[in-house]
């Protein structure tokens, strides 16, 4: 009688090349969603950054008793500024200025609108204040407002989930 063969453990070839399509063809799917909810991120990010900026320049307005200003660039390399003084433009490092992001820190936001606000020493605005950002593709955007007394607010109107309707 013929000794049998020791049965081997393992994977065969076909079976591994057969595992990593499968795994391929799943990545390959969730690759867009991930793209998309990190888009929404920076989105989202970027809102919430400019409306703490508004808050914290509301403060140091107060505490001070010196009006701080708010000042947008809105061209396609966007920029915004927390600075001392109305004319202090955020495209270039200046002394006046106090914070400042630019578009190169958010990629895939656009700033489609804006207006300068100033913070008076009494913690209010001189006007409401309105911006809008928008990720690439324009399915979403996101709204940072300011009330006549100062508070700001995060909306938006093209339905973004987990982001209050304006």
């Amino acid at each position: 009688m013929a000794a049998a063969l020791p049965r081997r453990r393992g994977l065969t070839l076909i079976e591994v090349m057969i595992a990593l399509a499968i795994l391929a063809i799943l990545a390959t799917m969730a690759a867009p969603t991930l793209t998309e909810r990190l888009a929404r991120q920076r989105l989202v990010s970027v809102a919430e950054t400019l409306a703490m900026d508004m808050a914290e320049a509301r403060v140091e307005a107060v505490q001070s008793g010196q009006p701080l200003h708010v000042v947008f660039s809105r061209q396609r390399n966007w920029c915004y500024a927390v600075a001392r003084t109305a004319a202090c433009s955020c495209e270039s490092a200046q002394p006046c200025q106090l914070k400042v992001e630019r578009a190169s820190d958010w990629p895939s936001v656009i700033l489609a609108h804006a207006e300068n606000v100033t913070l008076l020493p009494v913690g209010t605005p001189d006007m409401g204040m309105n911006a809008r950002f928008v990720g690439v593709g324009g399915r979403h955007d996101l709204q940072v407002g300011l009330s006549p007394l100062g508070r700001s607010r995060v909306c938006s109107s093209t339905g973004m989930p987990g982001e209050p309707a304006c």
